[in-house]
């Protein structure tokens, strides 16, 4: 067997058959949460087929094998179209200076790591937001941002959402986590805006892996947003769940806000070369709210990147 030989039969031709059976058993995320997990990854099968399609002519067979590396790869696109549809739809081309009465706001899930402390300040006074959302800060970095962006913080349960706001917040909230505290980890904070009050919901989901958990944190949120107006109301946070996945649409058709976010990668942020392929930070907004730029941050030390989006009141 020749290296080509090698190279098509010995591993294009399984991990072409891996990609293409995890896609298509990705679909099933619609009635099973275990299945759900394998839609996440669906980026990873699309480029894994991509690359055995391109390796087809290498092989004895090429038609078997580009058979093969075309399943994965449509198979992966049919998880991704409707975001990455959405995506282009929503995009919009650069615009004059945001509006006066438009709120900046920053998500970022800062990692659980006190790494280039003072390059994120310096990127966050330049950024200057309205409202900065942290998930998994230390104390010594919700110092720093507190005394020297002059932030004032709200803090959900062992602070493991804080919420720094540039006013004082006009009331502060750590809902409980719910049915045998599976519910996942929240703050609101509720403020006054030029254009009226508003509230900003902080959460941060557990991984997609812990199926049982990771269903009711969506629940759970779900009862959190019900009594907030859903005109005015922001949510945004760590989610550990990619738009491709079911878990996420359910919450999207759920929540009666609109996901401001769309197809922008933002883990593993100290991967190889910074090469993030997952979108699992997002930022939600009720109708009241009109988007007027999404966009993400540097890298800074965190395994995610932070997420900017300006809204304007409508």
């Amino acid at each position: 067997m020749n290296l080509a030989g090698f190279v098509t039969r010995s591993i294009a031709l399984p991990a072409g058959l891996a990609c293409a059976a995890a896609a298509l058993l990705a679909q099933g995320g619609r009635f099973s949460g275990h299945l759900d997990v394998l839609a996440h990854f669906a980026p990873l099968y699309l480029l894994g087929g991509t690359i055995v399609l391109a390796l087809a002519p290498l092989d004895r067979r090429p038609r078997r094998l580009a058979l093969i590396g075309a399943s994965a790869a449509l198979a992966s696109f049919a998880l991704m179209a409707p975001e990455l549809l959405s995506a282009v739809k929503t995009s919009a081309p650069p615009s004059a200076p945001p509006p006066a009465h438009a709120v900046k706001l920053v998500q970022f899930n800062a990692g659980r790591d006190s790494h280039n402390l003072e390059a994120r300040i310096r990127w966050l006074r330049q950024e200057d937001p309205d409202v900065l959302v942290v998930e998994d800060s230390r104390p010594v970095f919700q110092t720093m941002v507190v005394e020297r962006l002059g932030r004032r913080q709200s803090c959900g349960m062992t602070c493991e959402i804080s919420i720094f706001t540039r006013e004082a917040p006009l009331k502060i909230e750590s809902p409980r986590r719910g049915r045998i505290g599976l519910g996942p980890a929240v703050a609101v904070a509720h403020l006054q805006g030029p254009a009226g009050p508003y509230a900003v919901v902080g959460t941060h989901y557990a991984w997609p892996t812990a199926v049982t958990i990771h269903r009711e944190n969506g629940r759970r949120m779900q009862e959190i947003l019900k009594p907030l107006p859903a005109r005015t109301t922001i949510l945004m946070g760590d989610f550990n769940s990619t738009p491709w996945s079911f878990a996420r649409r359910r919450d999207d058709r759920a929540f009666g806000l609109e996901r401001r976010t769309r197809a922008l990668p933002t883990w593993p942020a100290n991967g190889m070369f910074g090469l993030a392929f997952l979108p699992i930070d997002h930022v939600y907004a009720g109708a009241g709210w009109r988007t007027v730029s999404v966009t993400r941050g540097p890298r800074l030390g965190s395994d995610h990147y932070p997420v900017v989006v300006t809204l304007a009141p409508r």
